[in-house]
């Protein structure tokens, strides 16, 4: 495909817009429906976009696997992931959940040493302490009304959240030279909505208005056409130009949750999310300029 860097910014953009609309869709169910039967909806929607998207073009081959174990146990990763955000979503704002959800850069690169071989250097060490500083400023651990103890919850599972997209974009990055990326696709999609699907009738509620119903049969489409908006960034340019532009998702939590819900984040939490993405947006330049040192070499 020809590179076209202001197409792919614009891609990324787009799945940023895409994937904080399917939040605020999860956040606006999870206050009358099981988080469960959320994310159930997510995963199915998702999977019926994969199905019509690359099952005419690749049919069984998307189930043609050279490391299934590590394709299954990748997906019920990002399935827990999904599950914690959600559940966090019903006791946190979309921009706190979001700058919180901000240390996955953070997290992978500490992951990264165990699981890869890759060294860390100092200023990287500070860089990740001083982001999780700035999720502490947000949380603001330690006040005992039952307010800030739910909030505490609530930032606790999407930090948990956060570690696991961490472990699931570093196995998806073992994963890349083993199989397609069509084929990781597919299965991110089906054992998420098989795995939901097996415990979904248990705590099915009837949603209570047309407005739920829509909502149930959008968040998964919005999901899966993030993802492949993310996929299509990368094809048009490379990850070292859109990469920084998954922050501006912050910009568009913060007006649906103004918009949608009447939430406004106070003064710390603005603060604790600038530290937050500034360390990210650090080891972000930081590796760009290593990149380009690389390849003057």
């Amino acid at each position: 495909m020809e590179t076209n860097p202001l197409r792919g910014i614009f891609c990324m953009l787009g799945a940023m817009l895409f994937i904080s609309v399917q939040e605020a869709l999860a956040k606006y169910l999870g206050e009358f429906l099981p988080v469960a039967q959320v994310v159930w909806a997510r995963y199915l929607g998702h999977l019926l976009l994969m199905v019509v998207w690359l099952w005419p073009k690749h049919g069984v081959t998307l189930l043609k696997s050279e490391k299934l174990s590590t394709q299954v146990g990748r997906s019920l990763i990002l399935l827990i992931d999904t599950v914690l955000f959600f559940f966090g979503l019903t006791m946190l704002g979309l921009a706190e959940a979001t700058a919180i959800f901000f240390t996955v850069p953070l997290l992978v690169l500490l992951i990264s040493v165990p699981l890869l071989g890759e060294r860390v250097k100092v200023a990287s060490i500070v860089a990740i302490a001083v982001g999780f500083m700035g999720t502490l400023v947000i949380v603001r651990p330690g006040l005992n009304d039952l307010d800030s103890a739910q909030t505490g919850l609530g930032a606790l599972c999407i930090f948990g959240s956060a570690c696991c997209a961490a472990i699931y974009n570093v196995t998806t990055r073992k994963l890349s030279g083993n199989d397609p990326l069509q084929v990781t696709l597919f299965y991110t999609a089906m054992v998420g909505a098989i795995t939901t699907s097996l415990f979904v009738p248990f705590v099915w509620q009837v949603p209570p208005s047309t407005l739920a119903w829509i909502a149930l049969l959008c968040i998964g489409l919005f999901g899966g056409m993030a993802h492949s908006l993310i996929i299509s960034a990368h094809k048009y340019a490379p990850a070292t130009t859109v990469a920084p532009f998954m922050y501006s998702q912050i910009f568009w939590a913060l007006g649906l949750g103004w918009l949608i819900f009447g939430d406004l984040p106070d003064l710390p939490a603005y603060l604790g999310g600038v530290i937050v993405i500034g360390s990210g947006l650090y080891l972000f330049c930081r590796d760009y300029s290593q990149l380009r040192t690389v390849n003057k070499q």
